[in-house]
């Protein structure tokens, strides 16, 4: 073998031994053009390089493609005559005549291997009902001069059984086995590390056989009022020959069906495969049972499903409700009334009701046109001096609303009047004085009893005779004893009347008794 090396020829990467065959020859080469020719000549390892091979191989063919550019080039199993380690000298030609010459370019071992024969996984598709499999195999070692094998036993090797990792030692045959339960599928392999040096066996695979599924729902309909609890119950089964059988320890979900939203009810199965999925109606909808995404389990099909249907009668509620008495007795109700469940367009209507006693004999003082959600507000309704309001909604069967009230709410002010009240002398000179007199007196809620309301400001009103305007004469302040006393000088006939017209939040207006003097 020449020794000049050319740039422009193939470059040689790499030379070892097959990992499968300790006597084959692998070649690792770069390239542009296509190879056409590869020469090894093996020598001992530490002899010169102008000393002969032992041997020289021709016999080559690409056994692996790495890319376009690159890959590996394989002999024969090679026959020495003597064990040991040989260096490898490599020659690589291309199609185009240009050769590359790289000395110490690896290293074959040529020494006895150990090798697994017979390597084998039963079942290789196991079931829900029969998970346990079975790696056998047997170790020997072989001469590569030879060829010849001798059972390899005592050696330990390590077992990887869909990624569940486990150990087996050889009998004096140099058979192995073990076998395991196991979680889910994947590859299966033998490798042994130890002297003489690593061995692997060919890889096989488990593939678990899914068993199909059902649902089985205690009920798929429902008629649900609002927010009442949703509870979906039933039993998850497998399938084994001709029989369904319960799947215990399985998550399962419950999930609006079509939708891209994810807000799924998790539960998973009890040892006789029940569950029980719990959530709360919210409107009408289809719900979807079925498996979540995650985890996967290898030994059902998890494509089963069952759709749930609810219908939700909605319901009402009143967000906001004020109700607010003026000193007239005339009340301004502020309000609005919402729906629970389904949504909802259009006008409704929004009974405002009056109970003297907020229990019994409601009835129905103003009907208002609102929609839901929507804000009203209603004033001048004539009122009472106590008693309770609320607001009502009687509800839609074509609608499926149920109807409903809002809290009562207690309104009333204290009665207030002027007893006593009297224009005096009757009649009277002109130029005389005319006195108005009286007392201011209040009537809290839910009593008869009159008392004095002393300190607050009451008004003298005055009505010429043929008119029909009142006049503000004075303002007066009662005493303690809720008494007022007021002189004017007599002008004209007309009537007199004391009135309380400006109350706290608390009291109505009052008046007393018209008085007509007659003026002379």
């Amino acid at each position: 073998m020449p020794v000049t090396a050319h740039a422009v020829g193939p470059n040689v990467l790499q030379a070892y031994s097959d990992q499968a065959d300790w006597s084959v020859v692998d070649v690792r080469l770069n390239y542009g053009s296509e190879i056409d020719k590869v020469t090894v000549d093996l020598r001992p390892v530490g002899s010169s390089e102008s000393e002969p091979p032992v041997a020289t191989v021709t016999d080559f063919k690409q056994t692996y493609y790495v890319s376009q550019w690159e890959g590996v080039w394989s002999s024969p199993p090679v026959h020495l005559d003597t064990l040991g380690d040989y260096t490898i000298d490599v020659e690589a030609t291309n199609t185009a005549g240009e050769t590359t010459v790289q000395k110490d370019a690896g290293t074959l071992r040529y020494r006895k291997q150990p090798v697994f024969t017979d390597f084998a996984v039963t079942p290789t598709e196991p079931d829900i009902e029969h998970r346990t499999v079975t790696a056998t195999g047997a170790m020997v070692v072989r001469d590569p001069s030879t060829r010849e094998t001798s059972p390899f036993a005592g050696a330990t090797v390590n077992l990887d059984l869909g990624r569940l990792e486990t150990t087996a030692v050889t009998d004096e045959s140099g058979h192995f086995s073990a076998s395991r339960e196991i979680q889910e599928g994947g590859w299966a392999r033998a490798q042994y590390e130890g002297e003489p040096g690593w061995a692997y066996s060919p890889i096989r695979s488990i593939t678990p056989k899914a068993a199909p599924t059902r649902f089985i729902l205690d009920r798929t309909d429902f008629h649900l009022t609002a927010n009442d609890p949703l509870k979906v119950g039933g039993t998850l089964e497998y399938q084994s020959g001709d029989q369904w059988k319960p799947l215990a320890g399985i998550p399962v979900e419950m999930d609006y069906k079509d939708s891209s939203t994810s807000h799924a009810i998790d539960a998973t199965t009890d040892e006789n495969g029940r569950f029980t999925l719990s959530t709360y109606a919210y409107g009408n909808t289809t719900y979807e049972v079925g498996f979540p995404p995650y985890p996967y389990n290898a030994w059902i099909q998890r494509t089963a499903h069952v759709d749930v249907n609810v219908a939700v009668t909605s319901t009402t509620r009143f967000p906001e409700f004020t109700a607010r008495l003026d000193e007239y007795a005339n009340l301004e109700v502020t309000g609005s009334v919402d729906v629970v469940g389904n949504y909802f367009s259009g006008q409704v209507a929004v009974d405002i009701q009056y109970s003297p006693n907020g229990s019994t004999g409601w009835t129905t003082k103003k009907t208002v046109k609102t929609s839901f959600g929507t804000q009203f507000i209603v004033d001048d309704i004539p009122g009472y001096t106590d008693g309770y309001w609320r607001l009502r909604y009687a509800g839609s069967t074509t609608k499926d609303i149920k109807g409903g009230t809002s809290k009562p709410l207690r309104r009333n002010r204290s009665l207030t009047r002027i007893k006593g009240a009297n224009a005096s002398p009757e009649p009277v000179r002109k130029g005389r004085t005319i006195t108005v007199t009286g007392v201011l007196q209040e009537a809290k809620p839910g009593t008869t009893a009159w008392k004095a309301y002393g300190g607050r400001k009451v008004q003298i009103l005055f009505r010429p005779k043929g008119t029909n305007t009142w006049y503000l004469m004075t303002t007066v302040t009662t005493k303690t004893n809720g008494s007022f006393s007021k002189g004017f000088k007599a002008q004209k006939d007309g009537t007199w009347v004391p009135v309380f017209l400006y109350p706290d939040s608390k009291h109505f207006v009052g008046s007393g008794t018209e008085d007509y003097v007659d003026v002379r």
